[in-house]
C-alpha cells in the first residue's frame, strides 16, 4: 500500500512540475492583419501613414519583441508573449491595408513631407496581453489603444484616441491561435473606429 501511495504521489508531483514549467516558456505569436469585409464608399487620393513608435517597447536578447506577458495565478509574470514584428509597424500596416480597401492610394513613410496633402500619424502607442493561468481556467486581458494625428494641407487637424479591449475567461491552455486571434479582432475594432472618422475628414471640401 505504501509503495502505491508513494508511486500515486510521485506522479501528482511530476504532473505539477510538468505544468509549471509550461508557465516559464516564451511562447511566440505571428501579429498579421486582414481588413474586414465591409463598404467604405468610394474614395481617392494619395494618402501618407506614418507613426511614432513607442520607446518603452522591450525587445529581448534574440532581437525578439514583447507583445505580453504569461503571469501565474497571482498576477506574477512567468514568460513573455514574444513577436517578430514590432507592434507599431502591425498597426500602421493595418491602416495602410484599411485605407486602400476604401479607394486610397495609400503607403507607409517614415516620415511625413512638410506639405502632406493628406497624412496620418499613428502615436503613443501601447498594446499588451496578460494572461493569467488558474488552476482549471486562464483569464486574458488585452489592451489596444493608440491617437492618430490628422493632417490636411500639412497642418494637424484633428488627434482622434483608439482604443479596444478585450477580456475572456479561456480553458487552462491558451493556444497561439487564440491569442493571435484575440490580437486581430482588437485592431479590426480599433480600424473600424479610426477609417470612418478619417474618410469624413479626408472628403470635406
Amino acid at each position: 500500500m505504501n509503495s502505491r501511495v508513494h508511486s500515486i504521489t510521485f506522479c501528482l508531483a511530476m504532473l505539477i512540475f510538468m505544468l509549471s514549467g509550461c508557465v516559464t516558456v516564451d511562447q511566440k505569436i505571428n501579429l498579421t492583419y486582414k481588413p474586414l469585409d465591409r463598404s467604405s464608399g468610394r474614395n481617392s487620393g494619395d494618402v501618407l501613414v506614418s507613426r511614432s513608435d513607442a520607446a518603452s517597447q522591450l525587445r529581448n536578447a534574440k532581437g525578439e519583441w514583447v507583445v505580453g506577458s504569461l503571469n501565474n495565478i497571482h498576477g506574477v509574470r512567468q514568460a513573455d508573449i514574444l513577436s517578430d514584428r514590432m507592434i507599431g509597424e502591425w498597426i500602421s500596416d493595418a491602416l495602410v491595408q484599411e485605407l486602400k480597401k476604401a479607394g486610397y492610394s495609400a503607403k507607409y513613410a517614415a516620415q511625413l513631407p512638410p506639405a502632406t496633402v493628406r497624412g496620418v500619424v499613428i502615436d503613443d502607442i501601447n498594446v499588451f496581453m496578460n494572461v493569467i493561468k488558474g488552476n482549471v481556467t486562464s483569464e486574458t486581458r488585452h489592451e489596444l489603444k493608440f491617437n492618430v494625428d490628422i493632417i490636411l494641407g500639412g497642418l494637424k487637424i484633428k488627434t482622434v484616441t483608439i482604443a479596444a479591449r478585450d477580456n475572456k475567461t479561456l480553458p487552462l491552455t491558451v493556444s497561439q491561435e487564440e491569442k493571435e486571434r484575440i490580437m486581430l479582432q482588437s485592431l479590426q475594432d480599433a480600424m473600424q473606429q479610426v477609417i470612418p472618422e478619417l474618410i469624413v475628414l479626408f472628403n470635406k471640401k
